[in-house]
């Protein structure tokens, strides 16, 4: 790492979006060349510098037997795409680190093996990268308009919702719903904490928690974040900043059933020491995992479950995906899960859209529209 990006990684939040800001007006999203929106395109990184990214006119060519080609009508923002951005990202195990993972759009092609998508729908995609006709993927290739991905990484999308709010369901919501579901085993009236929870991960989770009648609790790193976290008739909310939901619940002697946890170090060791036996550790932050910290073994002593939740790893079982972005596209139809709340920008600000995700003010998903 680069002494401007271990200088980056070491700064405290806001100074760290300071410099982040920065370095986005001096270097993001630079065009080398005039490009025309209404026809693909993918964004390339130039060099090692953060944000030092630019747009570049592509073609898409014929997707493979397995694959489906689809044309974007939008793509929603995740913090892991500050991270690629500006080279800290902690790439998963044979999976590439691909700016733009959640698309919303329109099958264009489709290959000779698949048999439950046709031209003209309309659908909503996980993406790890734009793969050639022979299933390679394309390197250093980033917010692609218009790509080939695996069958099972395409579903069609709900009905009822736009293509902007449709590119919002894949990334946070598949997070919720394997962390809390099949994970976490969430049931009826269990307590679950909600790290972060104005976030798009978190307002998927609170959704997936009062589906199954959980009592919810919550931490934001704002006082207007935490404000706005009371509209979901959430009383029990915190500070995620600070020791203080700890604290707290140990005060209350409230345990725990379920930690859906974002946060590190000490913060993260507060969260699982609050379980109750047998209790449920779902952990999303990949900072103590680059790190290589140690976890002592004695704080499992009550039999609880710690689980490290890496949703990009799905692209190695892609398979598993399918059969959970169904269900959850079968919530959204029914309207027991609702859109979340979201922001929008021309695909041509893609840097802004970027530099307002790297400062962590916004509440939901930050979104880019190709349209």
């Amino acid at each position: 790492m680069s002494d401007l990006l271990k200088k980056i990684a070491n700064l405290p939040p806001d100074k760290r979006a300071a410099l982040l800001a920065k370095l986005a007006k001096n270097k993001g999203g630079t065009q080398k060349t005039a490009i025309d929106y209404t026809k693909d395109f993918e964004y390339k990184f130039n060099s090692e510098t953060p944000f030092d990214f630019s747009v570049h006119q592509t073609t898409a060519g014929d997707p493979g037997e397995d694959y489906v080609q689809v044309k974007a009508k939008a793509s929603s923002l995740n913090f892991r795409d500050v991270m690629i951005a500006t080279k800290q990202y902690p790439a998963s195990p044979g999976v590439p680190a691909n700016m733009g993972s959640d698309y919303a759009g329109v099958v264009t092609k489709v290959g000779a093996k698949v048999t439950h998508l046709k031209p003209g729908d309309e659908v909503i995609a996980l993406l790890v990268g734009h793969s050639e006709t022979d299933g390679t993927l394309r390197n250093n290739c980033h917010f692609v308009k218009t790509f080939n991905v695996h069958k099972e990484c395409v579903v069609l999308k709900p009905k009822n919702l736009s293509f902007v709010e449709s590119c919002c369901i894949p990334t946070v919501f598949l997070t919720s719903y394997i962390g809390l579901i099949e994970l976490g085993r969430l049931q009826n009236l269990d307590k679950v904490l909600i790290h972060t929870a104005s976030g798009g991960v978190g307002l998927s989770a609170i959704q997936i928690a009062q589906w199954k009648n959980a009592q919810i609790f919550a931490t934001a790193g704002t006082p207007e974040k935490r404000s706005h976290l009371q509209q979901y008739g959430i009383t029990h909310i915190y500070d995620s900043r600070s020791t203080e939901f700890a604290e707290k619940l140990r005060s209350q002697k409230e345990e725990l059933d379920v930690v859906l946890n974002t946060l590190a170090g000490d913060l993260m060791i507060e969260g699982l020491r609050l379980l109750k036996p047998f209790g449920r550790f779902i952990h999303l932050d990949k900072k103590d995992i680059a790190a290589h910290t140690n976890l002592d073994m004695d704080l499992l002593i009550k039999s609880v479950a710690f689980q490290f939740l890496d949703i990009s790893l799905l692209f190695l079982n892609p398979v598993l995906i399918t059969s959970s972005l169904q269900k959850i596209v079968v919530l959204q139809e029914e309207g027991i899960l609702k859109p979340l709340q979201h922001k929008a920008y021309p695909i041509a600000e893609l840097k802004n859209a970027i530099t307002a995700m790297s400062r962590g003010t916004h509440i939901g998903k930050l979104v880019v529209s190709y349209e």
